[in-house]
């Protein structure tokens, strides 16, 4: 359990180091960081804005957070917890489809067209003090 907390946290802050801030009055920073790989990109998403994946290819929008039942970096817990995640996807020249993700739960990864979205985190972590900033899902795009 222990072990596992430890990694939920480490997981957690390597999440926030990779993120952007919450938005400020007059903040101009991008809605969304990319970091690019040979077949899969790393997206952070803030709530409301959208993400795009593959040159353009395929949007991602951060449309809520459903719920955040993780444990708080303050406390020790008998379970990690889970964050859920509404996205909105569009593949170039289609139509938006809803999906649902989860950071521990199933389903953690959804299957749009050729590329397969698994969330790999969501920010602020609960405990940490930022609990009022805008939230941002982190998730990794690969093409098949």
């Amino acid at each position: 359990m222990k072990c596992t907390l430890t990694s939920l946290l480490a997981v957690a802050a390597l999440a926030a180091c990779s993120s952007t801030g919450a938005p400020e009055r007059g903040d101009r920073s991008p809605a969304s960081t990319v970091q690019t790989g040979s077949r899969a990109d790393t997206l952070s998403i803030r709530l409301g804005q959208s993400g795009f994946a593959d040159a353009g290819r395929l949007e991602l929008r951060f449309d809520a957070r459903v719920g955040d039942s993780r444990c708080p970096a303050t406390a020790v817990c008998v379970w990690a917890g889970d964050a859920h995640a509404r996205v909105v996807t569009r593949v170039a020249g289609g139509t938006a489809q809803s999906a649902e993700l989860h950071s521990t739960l199933d389903p953690r990864t959804v299957k749009v067209d050729r590329y397969v979205i698994t969330m790999i985190g969501m920010t602020p972590y609960p405990g940490t003090g930022r609990d009022t900033d805008t939230p941002i899902v982190i998730v990794r795009v690969a093409r098949d």
